[in-house]
């Protein structure tokens, strides 16, 4: 009888044992920490840093999630960032944000990503097909307008206009010319584009894009560039030629460089976006994704801000344009 009370002891014992576990178990599960990889345009630029800040802040404030931030040097080696997505493309993985270098290229490779049963969030550029989960990114179209109305305000609605792309195949910047254009189009018809080109994806690629432009057309009134390294490397270009400060010049987006041109009229006008919101929202969106949680929207756009000498101290665009905040 004695021997009967200590095995049915031992068992229910066993079973809390055994209970306990699973519980431990469940609550290790639950604690399990999301990995997810972040894979931007270049290394190369401010923006990415900003939209770092972003990313990381998401990460923060969620606690369960390892974040792996990879990309390719220039935002024009879509070979590169094709094998960096590929790397990742792998069973351990439960996220990838990717910012496609190429609208068109990427679409397989983040096809092969989501069979897998990846969640995959498409941030700052578009990407053909509808492949991926989310979509986070900058009203683009409505920023090349900003800047367009920004060159028909200087030029008094009649000039000869520069427009320096970077890349072919970059969904937001083809977005940001093609909202220009549109603008003149429509609202100032006697401000024509007499050259519109793609520069390359490295400042130094623009610089020697517009150092020929710049020869070809030395009368020109204006100039737009579509994001940072174009911009950069326009600056530069005038600078050489003599040109800055004669020629209105309107860029996008914003680094010291820029900025100390702004506030010596070199140039005229920056577009700047939110690339920490988008990182941060990018983020929530991936992590909702991979725990089922409903989306209100699949399509997330973040403001544009045409910053110009006269706001460009104000707060409010001081946060936005702030690496250390």
């Amino acid at each position: 009888m004695l021997a009967n009370l200590i095995r049915a002891n031992r068992r229910l014992v066993l079973g809390l044992l055994i209970g306990l576990c699973g519980l431990a178990g469940t609550a290790l599960a639950e604690q399990k920490k999301l990995q997810l990889v972040f894979i931007p345009k270049s290394s190369d630029q401010v923006f990415w840093d900003l939209m770092r800040q972003g990313v990381e802040r998401a990460v923060r404030e969620d606690g369960h999630v390892q974040l792996t931030w990879r990309g390719p040097a220039h935002n024009d080696d879509t070979d590169s960032q094709i094998r960096i997505l590929q790397v990742y493309t792998r069973p351990d993985v439960d996220a990838i944000l990717i910012t496609p270098t190429d609208r068109t290229r990427l679409v397989e490779p983040v096809r092969a990503a989501t069979a897998l049963g990846i969640q995959v969030a498409v941030v700052d550029s578009g990407l053909d097909g509808d492949a991926y989960a989310s979509l986070v990114t900058t009203d683009n179209l409505m920023g090349g307008r900003l800047a367009a109305q920004r060159m028909a305000e200087l030029l008094g609605k009649q000039g000869r206009v520069l427009l320096m792309r970077t890349v072919a195949g970059s969904a937001s910047t083809d977005e940001r010319a093609q909202g220009f254009i549109a603008y003149l189009k429509e609202h100032a018809p006697k401000v024509v584009v007499v050259a519109d080109v793609h520069g390359g994806g490295s400042t130094g690629r623009a610089l020697r894009s517009a150092q020929g432009l710049l020869k070809k057309y030395p009368t020109v009134d204006g100039v737009f560039a579509v994001n940072e390294s174009s911009t950069e490397g326009v600056l530069r270009a005038l600078r050489e030629s003599g040109l800055a400060g004669r020629v209105k010049f309107v860029g996008f987006d914003a680094t010291a460089l820029l900025l100390a041109g702004l506030e010596k009229q070199d140039i005229h006008g920056l577009v700047i976006q939110n690339p920490q919101q988008m990182g941060y929202l990018a983020v929530k969106a991936a992590v909702a994704g991979v725990r089922k949680t409903p989306l209100p929207e699949r399509a997330i756009y973040t403001d544009t801000t045409l910053v110009t000498r006269e706001n460009m101290h104000t707060p409010a665009i001081q946060k936005l344009m702030c690496v250390q905040c």
